[in-house]
């Protein structure tokens, strides 16, 4: 089999590295915004999970006495007790955390006169109402009360994991 060579002049050269730049940036620009849905995601389904984080901190089963788990050695009964305390544990720094920046997102909505902004979503996350029912209770236009949501998730996620590196350059 015999191997064409093909001349690469300066001009094609020069094609093919216009292409390439061209190439990276398109792939950084599609993983930054891959990296703000990821973020907007975690944020919008760790608030989804927010009551029942709560209830998981006050209704663990953390102590000895609690255990009606008939068949367990005390090792066993200790292990699970360690695990769930420690589950426990980590679920309260976490919800302290989030309560920490919502209470900033909620002042923040205050201080700008738009306390009804925060309302939708304090009705949507901590109460468990549906954007209808919000709409209807805050009389507002039927996709008002998600576009608030949106834009305190979109700040909620700057205050809960902090900027990226690659955002500030």
């Amino acid at each position: 089999m015999q191997e064409t060579m093909i001349e690469v002049t300066p001009a094609v050269e020069a094609l093919i590295q216009k292409a390439a730049k061209a190439a990276v940036a398109e792939y950084k620009k599609q993983e930054e915004q891959d990296r703000k849905k990821d973020k907007y995601h975690n944020t919008f389904t760790l608030m989804k999970c927010y009551r029942d984080a709560v209830f998981h901190i006050e209704n663990a089963i953390s102590d000895g006495e609690q255990l009606e788990l008939k068949g367990m050695t005390d090792e066993q009964q200790r292990t699970y007790l360690e695990s769930v305390r420690r589950s426990r544990f980590k679920t309260l720094i976490m919800t302290a955390h989030i309560d920490k920046a919502v209470e900033e997102i909620e002042h923040r909505r205050r201080v700008a006169g738009r306390e009804i902004e925060y309302k939708a979503f304090e009705m949507y996350f901590m109460q468990g109402w549906d954007y209808a029912a919000i709409a209807e209770e805050l009389d507002t236009g039927k996709n008002t009360p998600r576009r608030w949501v949106t834009a305190i998730i979109n700040e909620l996620s700057v205050l809960l994991w902090g900027i990226d590196e690659e955002r500030i350059k």
